[in-house]
């Protein structure tokens, strides 16, 4: 498997809890706060106005774009239950033999819309890979520092993230690698490699369940402008 950095709009680390959402919070929901990315996902505000918003948080701080390409190791945990994945963009001809049954025409429409109309991936897909040792330990060494983010969500789930020292090296481990299942997010990669893009991701090995409910990978922060820079 192909991987590769990616230039990321996130948020400063002493604003990931205000900015970061869950998957499926709507900006309707009472009590979104004015730097919430729900604001972005927008329920029914229409394409636009989603672009608007998003343009919003990063004029007001709330989102920075990243002076470089990077990967990112992500963790999330709740109730006991962990999961652990690397956030990348991936090479799709990787990917397409899983593409067919990833996602559905709407799907697929919302994030084109998504990547022409708004002008970004709003989410990284969550695809499913081997086990490997070699990835293993590169994780453990680069969460032995302190982390870009931590903070505990409003659903009591604990999110963390820490800036990979050496996109090398997991190039290497994960192009030895195959990718086995595309557990979220079909639409984003079916759109981009489509346009010809690589999409960002969340490679992961740990089990298929884990990164469901409160330990869905939170919203907001990372998100990658189309183009790609």
């Amino acid at each position: 498997m192909r991987i590769a950095p990616a230039v990321t709009v996130r948020p400063p680390k002493a604003r990931a809890v205000e900015v970061a959402c869950a998957p499926d919070a709507r900006a309707d929901a009472l009590g979104t706060g004015a730097a919430s990315f729900a604001r972005v996902l927008g329920g029914s505000i229409g394409k636009p106005a989603m672009r608007a918003e998003l343009e919003r948080l990063e004029r007001d701080g709330a989102l920075a774009a990243d002076p470089q390409p990077g990967m990112f190791v992500y963790r999330a945990v709740h109730a006991g239950t962990r999961w652990m994945g690397l956030v990348c963009r991936v090479d799709t001809r990787d990917l397409v033999t899983l593409l067919p049954n990833a996602a559905n025409d709407a799907e697929i429409a919302v994030a084109h819309g998504d990547l022409t109309e708004v002008g970004a991936q709003l989410a990284p897909a969550l695809v499913q890979v081997e086990a490997s040792e070699d990835v293993g330990y590169l994780m453990v060494c680069d969460t032995n520092e302190r982390p870009g983010y931590h903070f505990v969500a409003a659903d009591g789930s604990t999110h963390s993230a820490w800036q990979v020292h050496k996109p090398e090296a997991y190039a290497t481990a994960f192009a030895e690698l195959d990718a086995e299942e595309i557990r979220a997010g079909g639409g984003q990669v079916m759109a981009a490699h489509r346009e010809g893009s690589m999409p960002l991701v969340i490679l992961t090995s740990d089990g298929a369940s884990a990164a469901t409910g409160p330990l869905a990978p939170r919203s907001g922060l990372f998100v990658m402008r189309h183009p790609h820079p």
